[in-house]
Formats: structure tokens, C-alpha cells, sequence
């Protein structure tokens, strides 16, 4: 039973890592492209089938980025052939669909578009993970011979090439990538003295080497808090920049959401107590994250102390752990002013603030929900934010999680 746990928990994951990476490549939900519409066109032709698509298998779902021969967007992940073919890097082939246990009762086999023959070739992102497929189907039995099955793999090496000139030059034209890139080596040269510096007033202010005068004690503890924020602010800068080259480093392990919730609640209780805004937890006990435990206290806490920020005295910040299948929900939600409608997306971009006159000044350079996005979408998760039903906000995390009764079972 040991093992089989362990395999699981690669097996989880692994897929964690796969689902970073089809986010990484920036094509999900984003419009036809004739790049690769050319080899959906081609493919039809040379290999005389009704169907050809480029698909992406995201969480719970195949997205089509191209698609010829079939009037569809995308198809549910439950009944798709493409998340069978994705699980090893060699060409799947299905010559009739009703004699095959896995498709027999498809819905796409037994209704419409009627698919007898699927042939998918998986395609693999820059990072090595297989992302999606080139795929074609037919309403007819038949085979491939080895000159077909040869055109449909390199016709598939195309597809991953053209994924990896979108995601370089979506690189290149990013200028907050740009941004980040050059922060992060100020950030480097900066942190190291900055640290130093910091320890050396925290020395000063701790009176083992002499108490300071009431005025120099005042202006030291100036000069140590000031350090922090310039400590904290480089390691924000440097967190964004592995998040936007996708090589944010996860640890993943099983980890209790209570406890999340928890050290969080501690990591704001000195802002909580000075603005008079308390935090509200509740979360049942059993609910399991697959995460790394660090990175998931770090999202909670930005959250918490954002709302903290925005919030009236004498008002609640309320946070909910909530467990939903093999998903867990983190919702955290404030009696603030609210996030004007037109910012909802925005927020959670570098560098964006805007003006709230009951925020306290936090010297804030705007990346918090910035680098909270980015540690919630490298656990395959999402997070939104919308206004709350009697004013505030609610900020909501959806996170993979392993069901209390079935832990061993695959989350997806």
C-alpha cells in the first residue's frame, strides 16, 4: 500500500507540473491562429479524414486551438480520447472506437460526430511536458500504415514548434516580463547588503549593545523597518521573475488545509490587532491539499493582509476552507470599499494598484496578487475576485486536493 501511495502522489504531481506548463504556453481560450489552422488544414487533406485538431488538455477539459471538420470549442476532459493519448509520448491509435472498452460508450461514439477511428499524436510544451495533441478522427474503422503514422508525428513536431515561436515571442514583446527580468538582478545585487543591514539595526534596537537615546532609538527603528520592506520588496521581485519563466520550484507534499489557514492567521495577527480588524477562519477538519505548504501560507497571508489593509475597524475578515470533490476552495472576504468592477482582472497583474481612501499606506510596489496568481496557477489551481453580495470583496483560490475518503485517487 506504501508503494501504490507513493506512485499516486508522482502520478499527482507529475500532472500538477503538466498543467503549469499548458498554462505557461499562454494559448488557452486566446483566438484561432492561422499558423496553426495551416496544419489542421493539411492535415485533413493529406491524410483524407473529416477531422483534424490542435487540442489542449487544460484540468477539466480539451480546448481546440485549431479545429477543421467539427463545429466545437472544446469538449470535457471525462469523455475526451486526447487525455488517453497524452499519457505516454508515442501515437495513440484507435481503429474502431465500439470495440475499444475505453470508448465503446463515449458519448462522442454514440452521438454525434459518431467517431469510429482516432489517431492523436501527443505534443510536448519547450519544458518537456505533454501539453495536447494533433489529433484526427474519422466516422469510419480504419488504420494508419507507417507512411501516415510518420506524417501525422511530424506534422505534431510542426505544432510544437510553432508553440514554442508563440510562447518566445509572447516573451519578447512582454514588457513586465522585461521589467521583472531587470528588478531581479538590482534585486540580487541588493538583497545581500540589504540583509546585512537589517540584522545590524535589529542588533541596535535589541539593547545588547547599549541602550539608545529616546530620539536615535526612534530613528533607528525607522531605518529597521524601512530595511524589511526593502528586503521583503526584493524577494517579491525575485519570486515574480521565476513565476514569468515559469521555473518557480514547488515542493509538493500532502498538506492539511487547517494548517495553512492557521500560520496565516498568525502571519497578519500584529496588523490584525493594530487596524482592529479580526479574521474569522472556518474549515473543517480532513481537507488535504497536494501543494507545497510554504507557497500555499504565502497566498493565504497575501490575501489576508491585503483585506486587513482595506478593511473598516471594527469589521471581520472572514476566511472559508471548503472542500469540493478532489478540489479545495479558499475564500477570503472583506467588508472594504470593493474593487472597482473594471479592475477585477487587473489586479492580479505586476506592478497595478489603485487608490482606496481607506487603505493604510503599506509601501506596497503592487505584486503581492501578482506573485499569489502565479504560486496558485503552479499548483494547476485559479483564483478570481468578485464583489461580495453586501459590499467588500471575496477573493476565491481553487487548489487540488485529495478527497478524505479516497486519498489514493488521482485528484483530476
Amino acid at each position: 500500500m506504501a508503494g501504490a501511495g507513493w506512485e499516486a502522489a508522482a502520478g499527482w504531481d507529475s500532472e500538477i507540473q503538466r498543467l503549469a506548463a499548458v498554462k505557461a504556453l499562454r494559448l488557452l481560450d486566446t483566438p484561432r491562429e492561422e499558423r496553426f489552422d495551416r496544419i489542421t488544414r493539411l492535415t485533413q487533406k493529406l491524410l483524407g479524414v473529416p477531422i483534424a485538431l490542435v487540442s489542449l488538455v487544460d484540468v477539466d477539459r480539451q480546448w481546440f486551438k485549431s479545429c477543421v471538420g467539427l463545429d466545437a470549442d472544446q469538449t470535457d476532459r471525462g469523455v475526451s480520447f486526447c487525455s488517453h493519448a497524452i499519457a505516454q509520448p508515442t501515437l495513440m491509435e484507435v481503429p474502431d472506437a465500439t470495440e475499444d472498452p475505453r470508448f465503446a460508450q463515449n458519448p462522442h461514439v454514440l452521438g454525434d460526430p459518431h467517431i469510429r477511428f482516432y489517431a492523436g499524436q501527443p505534443i510536448a510544451a519547450p519544458s518537456g511536458h505533454l501539453v495536447g495533441t494533433l489529433c484526427v478522427v474519422d466516422r469510419v474503422p480504419r488504420r494508419l500504415d507507417e507512411a501516415e503514422r510518420g506524417l501525422l508525428r511530424d506534422l505534431a513536431a510542426w505544432v510544437e514548434l510553432e508553440c514554442a515561436v508563440v510562447q518566445a515571442t509572447q516573451w519578447e514583446q512582454d514588457t513586465d516580463r522585461d521589467r521583472a527580468d531587470f528588478m531581479s538582478v538590482v534585486s540580487h545585487e541588493l538583497r545581500t547588503p540589504l540583509t546585512s543591514i537589517q540584522s545590524s539595526l535589529e542588533m541596535a534596537l535589541s539593547g545588547d549593545f547599549g541602550e539608545l537615546s529616546p530620539r536615535l532609538h526612534k530613528l533607528v527603528d525607522i531605518a529597521a523597518r524601512n530595511s524589511d520592506r526593502l528586503v521583503r520588496m526584493s524577494a517579491d521581485v525575485l519570486d515574480l521573475h521565476h513565476m514569468r519563466r515559469g521555473d518557480l520550484r514547488l515542493r509538493l507534499a500532502k498538506v492539511a488545509l487547517v494548517d495553512v489557514l492557521d500560520q496565516a492567521m498568525h502571519s497578519v495577527g500584529h496588523a490584525s490587532r493594530t487596524a482592529n480588524v479580526p479574521v474569522a477562519v472556518a474549515c473543517p477538519d480532513g481537507i488535504y491539499l497536494r501543494g507545497d505548504a510554504d507557497r500555499l501560507v504565502q497566498v493565504v497571508t497575501n490575501l489576508l493582509a491585503n483585506a486587513v489593509r482595506v478593511s473598516e475597524p471594527d469589521t471581520a475578515v472572514e476566511v472559508t476552507g471548503e472542500l469540493h470533490g478532489n478540489w479545495a476552495t479558499i475564500s477570503v472576504r472583506d467588508h472594504g470599499p470593493g474593487v472597482p468592477p473594471d479592475r477585477l482582472a487587473a489586479i492580479f497583474e505586476p506592478f497595478v494598484q489603485f487608490d482606496v481612501p481607506q487603505q493604510r499606506a503599506s509601501g506596497s510596489a503592487g505584486l503581492g496578487l501578482a506573485i499569489t496568481r502565479g504560486i496558485v496557477e503552479a499548483h494547476g489551481g485559479t483564483i478570481r475576485a468578485f464583489p461580495a453580495p453586501s459590499g467588500g470583496a471575496v477573493f476565491e483560490v481553487l487548489v487540488p486536493a485529495n478527497g478524505p475518503e479516497d486519498e489514493d485517487r488521482p485528484w483530476w
